[in-house]
């Protein structure tokens, strides 16, 4: 269990730090235990181009979960004092569905892994 905890925390770790390269000025975020695994919802309300975020994001972190290449890149992961595309690439193999869009001008940002088996 504390195996999935450690990668809950990376995965909001590096959307935070997604949002405030964003120019995120106010960031909420949810996390939601479920039966068959974790919900993580953040709203923020983000300035400049926006859209560009928005397209950026969905692009890196909907490539898939793959289990084999998530176990292998997480350990040479490590700690990262600022998130880049190979991180957000590594968090779109962690999860099992993501969605980013803008809504009433907050930047929206959904992700959902499933509980290890």
């Amino acid at each position: 269990m504390n195996n999935i905890r450690q990668k809950i925390s990376r995965i909001i770790d590096e959307l935070m730090i997604f949002q405030f390269n964003a120019g995120a000025e106010d960031i909420h975020m949810d996390l939601r235990r479920r039966p068959d695994g974790f919900e993580i919802c953040f709203a923020s309300n983000c300035s400049g181009d926006t859209d560009k975020y928005v397209e950026q994001l969905n692009r890196y972190l909907k490539v898939g979960r793959n289990e084999a290449m998530e176990a292998y890149f997480w350990g040479l992961a490590g700690e990262d004092e600022g998130c880049n595309n190979a991180e957000l690439q590594l968090i779109g193999q962690m999860v099992d569905q993501a969605e980013a869009r803008l809504e009433d001008g907050k930047l929206i940002i959904r992700v959902f892994r499933k509980a290890d088996k």
